[in-house]
């Protein structure tokens, strides 16, 4: 079951990744029964717009933009005496953006690292919450080969408690820089009859690039960016030969 997800995330960005262009979107789906029974709610918006809904049985919210994605869900559920339900929820919340990014200010090809940095908890108050589950991704594409980086958590795992106040995804990729790049990045929860999934605190994409490296994004967004310090010709040279002189000095010892 836990592979679903991975599978259909993959399939989407593949199946887009060619023809990546500028777009966001945020995506809602909630259902609760009580009194009254049912509400069932369903909406999308494609800007920086906040989707959220709430009642006395739960709650959903999602909001993408560029570099920036939210989305939460709590759910609810009160089982009746000798089987069914009184009251519950359940609910699927996803935010989304595409954008082409070219690297630029250098020449030649760089190191650059991709993070998302994400704070986020699961967890369950009720029985029947097997449904409870956050995926992410990040996907770039570079002169037509794929690579998508990808999390799935379900349940109430410590590793994603761990892991909320570091990167949860991060890769090492290098790129040519003035080549542009297709660039994906999806968050997507769920909760059910219980479970919660809480990541209204941003997933935020960062960009680990050289010094004097710029971004140039064609939805003109501006991108999380820090700057990596990168040794000098003169100075890598030097190391070089301080290490050679160190290794002779070993050889040397040996011999003696």
């Amino acid at each position: 079951m836990k592979s679903l997800p991975r599978l259909f995330l993959l399939a989407i960005l593949l199946l887009s990744g060619s023809s990546v262009r500028a777009s966001l979107l945020s995506s809602i789906s909630y259902f609760s029964c009580g009194t009254p029974c049912p509400t069932v709610v369903n909406s999308s918006a494609q800007d920086t717009s906040a989707l959220g809904f709430s009642d006395q049985y739960g709650s959903i919210f999602a909001q993408a933009g560029y570099g920036v994605l939210k989305a939460s869900v709590d759910s609810s559920f009160i089982g009746a005496p000798g089987g069914g339900f009184i009251s519950m929820s359940t609910g699927s919340s996803l935010a989304q953006f595409s954008d082409t990014v070219t690297l630029g200010g250098l020449g030649g090809p760089h190191e650059i690292t991709v993070v998302l940095h994400f704070e986020g908890t699961l967890g369950a108050a009720g029985e029947e919450t097997q449904g409870t589950s956050a995926s992410m991704t990040v996907s770039l594409t570079v002169d037509g080969h794929n690579t998508a980086l990808i999390a799935d958590f379900f349940g109430n795992l410590p590793e994603l408690q761990a892991s909320a106040d570091g990167p949860a995804l991060s890769a090492t990729f290098t790129l040519d820089y003035g080549v542009p790049i297709s660039l994906e990045a999806l968050l997507q929860v769920s909760g059910t009859f219980g479970g919660f999934a809480h990541f209204g605190n941003t997933a935020t994409l960062e960009f680990l690039v050289p010094e004097g490296t710029t971004i140039l994004s064609g939805a003109g967004a501006e991108y999380l960016a820090t700057a990596v310090a990168i040794p000098e010709p003169a100075t890598f040279a030097l190391l070089v030969l301080g290490l050679a002189a160190l290794s002779a000095t070993r050889n040397r010892y040996r011999h003696a």
